[in-house]
């Protein structure tokens, strides 16, 4: 009973990290009316270009790999970025709760970003359209909830898991770009097979890939949904306590950098809605903890590379499981 009202608190205060948008006062938006060309009419939403390229770092960023599998034991994950771009410099605070519901068959996931701080400059600022010259601040970011499912496992083929994500609109600042307001979901399959090294059970290499669907919501008249294909590949080395970690991943919407009329029928954009990255990564366990260094840079429509650093702690299954 202690241990299922521990998870309830702990899962409480995941989700309370998303709940919170602060109002603004009464503001000065004449900057933003002149860069717009604003009609006076049109709510400055619409204005707003919903890609991944003009967008914040987690607004509509690359999902992650399941790698194939669902894990049996329970984790907590705090993690931190830095992230790095031509006029936006980005830091952030989030969460990962690992939950399995039945070992090694089903979980349950629930993270995303407590607490975002960004600064812009007002060229980047104008691009983006965004509501503020000097578009600085903190915001709270958008909570994802997923179920993954085990399909195939430790058998001669490589093991395969399906996950569904949701993603909610709990994110803020729309206003400066820094999330959708809007709800967006993604599932795949993902598929890995250890390959051993020399005798150690501790010692092998994972493959693994993933293939799936991921849609977010539009706000141009004619387009209101955006319809990409999921995908990615890499490798983790397993030595004893440490993992090294080498991938790509992206997603390829169906507009690309087909240019769209948003609002100004003089001024066509073009979408960019096809963002790819790399990622690497050095992991090192001890007893319950798991401590990573990770690096992610853009390959194509993604303008920003990172650092981060995360924590990971063991935690007692809630659920009694079964292999």
């Amino acid at each position: 009973m202690k241990t299922k009202l521990f998870y309830v608190k702990v899962l409480l205060c995941v989700i309370s990290l998303f709940g919170i948008k602060k109002g603004n006062a009464q503001e000065d938006f004449s900057w933003w009316n002149r860069q717009q060309n604003w009609d006076g009419v049109t709510h400055w939403s619409s204005y707003m270009i919903l890609s991944p390229y003009y967008m914040g770092p987690n607004a509509l960023n690359v999902p992650f790999s399941e790698k194939g599998r669902v894990d049996e034991q329970t984790s907590f994950r705090l993690y931190s970025d830095v992230w790095f771009s031509s006029g936006d410099h980005t830091r952030d605070v989030g969460v990962h709760l690992y939950l399995p519901v039945v070992s090694k068959v089903i979980a349950l996931e629930v993270w995303g970003v407590g607490w975002e701080s960004y600064a812009m400059t007002s060229a980047l600022a104008a691009k983006r359209r965004v509501r503020h010259e000097q578009a600085s601040g903190s915001a709270s970011g958008d909570a994802y909830f997923a179920t993954v499912v085990s399909l195939l496992r430790d058998r001669k083929f490589p093991d395969l898991a399906l996950r569904i994500a949701l993603r909610t609109a709990s994110g803020g600042k729309l206003c400066d770009a820094r999330y959708t307001d809007a709800p967006g979901y993604f599932f795949d399959l993902s598929a890995g097979k250890n390959i051993p090294i020399g005798h150690k059970n501790e010692n092998y290499l994972r493959g693994f890939a993933m293939f799936g669907f991921y849609v977010w919501q539009m706000n141009p008249a004619l387009y209101r949904q955006d319809d990409a294909i999921l995908f990615g590949s890499g490798v983790d080395i397993h030595l004893d306590k440490s993992i090294l970690s080498m991938s790509m991943a992206g997603y390829w919407g169906y507009l690309g950098n087909s240019k769209l009329i948003i609002i100004n029928p003089l001024q066509p954009i073009p979408y960019y809605d096809r963002p790819v990255v790399w990622r690497m990564s050095y992991a090192h366990k001890w007893k319950k903890w798991k401590m990573t260094l990770r690096l992610q840079g853009g390959i194509n429509d993604f303008m920003y590379t990172s650092v981060q650093c995360s924590m990971s702690y063991s935690l007692p299954n809630l659920f009694r499981t079964h292999n």
